[in-house]
């Protein structure tokens, strides 16, 4: 059984279709944080050393993905904001959180861009909130392709020196890259728990009109 699951896998992993495998996934995951676009990555990176697939098209693979997920996000929050943000009145916890969001992104937007990308759900609630509140799309497209750069490159040389590190045991590799996973995603969810309640003021920032 484990023979016939490693061969199923080195075959998808040989084959050109799984740089848009990732792609899709990793874009995906970007609108709908259910994807498991680290499991993918990382993976995917496991197998890369052993020559296939590339490892420098698998980054970009990665990455394109993660760019157009976060577009399709930044979009939806940019074009529908305004009357979502509408929806919780004043004085509201929501509407506290939101505004608290939106104040953070407008002091550190770059930062928590770029940083929200290593954050499993946490990315796509910051590209919606960066559409919502106003960061201009040049800002916008500026640190997001820098934050999904960094992922794609970590994530699959992550990966990638797991894959060497367990080359003489396939098996061994793929569970170094499900538990790598684990942690990873165990982190992200610690640190959301553990960011500050919102009790700041308003930010002043409004969404700007539909484009």
């Amino acid at each position: 059984m484990n023979d016939q699951l490693l061969d199923l896998a080195r075959d998808v992993m040989g084959s050109p279709t799984v740089y848009l495998v990732v792609l899709a996934i990793a874009a995906l995951d970007g609108v709908l944080p259910m994807f498991p676009s680290e499991v993918a990555l990382l993976v995917s990176g496991a197998f890369a050393a052993t020559g296939t697939p590339n490892i420098g098209l698998l980054i970009l693979a990665a990455s394109a993905g993660a760019t157009t997920g976060d577009q399709v996000s930044y979009r939806i929050g940019r074009h529908a904001g305004r009357p979502f943000l509408r929806k919780f009145p004043a004085g509201t916890k929501r509407h506290r959180a939101i505004r608290w969001g939106a104040g953070v992104l407008e002091r550190r937007g770059p930062v928590i861009i770029v940083i929200s990308r290593f954050l499993p759900g946490m990315r796509t609630i910051t590209t919606l909130t960066a559409g919502a509140v106003g960061v201009t799309p040049r800002t916008f497209t500026t640190f997001d392709l820098a934050g999904a750069l960094l992922w794609g490159t970590s994530g699959a040389l992550l990966g990638y020196f797991g894959g060497n590190t367990f080359q003489e045991s396939p098996l061994a590799a793929l569970a170094f890259a499900i538990v790598l996973v684990t942690v990873i995603i165990t982190l992200g969810e610690v640190s959301r728990r553990l960011q500050p309640t919102p009790t700041a003021q308003p930010a002043k920032t409004e969404p700007p009109p539909a484009d």
